[in-house]
C-alpha cells in the first residue's frame, strides 16, 4: 500500500466535496432529474451490491440490496451526485419537504445560466418548487434564485449565473 498522502493542515480534509450520497426511492426517476435537469449526464460509477461494508456504512440491516449510480458533471471528478436506492428492507421515507429549513437539512446548490428552462420541467421530472424566485441583491451584484427539492425531497438552490463562475478560485468576499 502507497504512503498516504498528509492532510495540508490538521483541520482540511485536503480535498473538494467529491460528492454528496443521495439515498433515493426510484433510482432511474433520480437519474434523470439530475441528468436531464441539471446537467449531470457522465456516469463516474454504477453497480448492484449487497456487501456488508455498505450496509454498515448505510446503517441498514445485513442483506439490504443497493443499487446505485454516480454521476458527474463533464469536466473533473468532484462535486459528483451519488444516488443510492435501498431495498430489502427498504430505508423509512422522509415527509415531503416545505420552503421553512430545519437544522441539519442539507440544500444542494448550483449555478444555472437561465432558471426559466428548470421552471418550466422541474415538476414533470417529479421535483417541485419550494421557493418562488426571488432576486437576491448584496453588494456586488444581485441574482435571481429558487429553492426546489427533487423527487425525494432533497433541497436544490439554483442560482443563476455563469456556470462557469464555480471554477473561480477565489470569492467574491464579504457580501451583505
Amino acid at each position: 500500500r502507497p504512503p498516504r498522502n498528509p492532510p495540508m493542515n490538521d483541520i482540511t480534509p485536503g480535498s473538494p466535496l467529491i460528492r454528496a450520497a443521495l439515498i433515493v426511492r426510484a433510482l432511474e426517476r433520480s437519474r434523470r432529474f439530475y441528468s436531464d435537469l441539471l446537467g449531470f449526464t457522465e456516469e463516474y460509477a454504477s453497480g448492484e451490491t449487497r456487501s456488508e461494508a455498505f450496509t454498515t456504512l448505510l446503517g441498514q440491516p445485513p442483506g439490504t440490496r443497493c443499487r446505485f449510480q454516480v454521476l458527474k458533471q463533464p469536466g473533473p471528478c468532484f462535486g459528483m451526485i451519488g444516488l443510492f436506492e435501498l431495498t430489502d428492507p427498504s430505508p423509512a421515507t422522509m415527509p415531503a419537504p416545505g420552503a421553512r429549513v430545519s437544522s441539519g437539512n442539507v440544500v444542494l446548490v448550483f449555478y444555472a445560466a437561465d432558471l426559466d428552462p428548470f421552471i418550466a420541467r422541474v415538476e414533470s421530472y417529479g421535483g417541485r418548487l419550494l421557493a418562488p424566485v426571488v432576486d437576491l441583491a448584496s453588494r456586488n451584484r444581485s441574482q435571481r434564485e429558487l429553492v426546489a427539492c427533487d423527487p425525494d425531497g432533497v433541497r436544490v438552490n439554483l442560482i443563476e449565473r455563469d456556470p462557469a463562475e464555480a471554477l473561480r478560485t477565489s470569492g467574491p468576499g464579504r457580501v451583505f
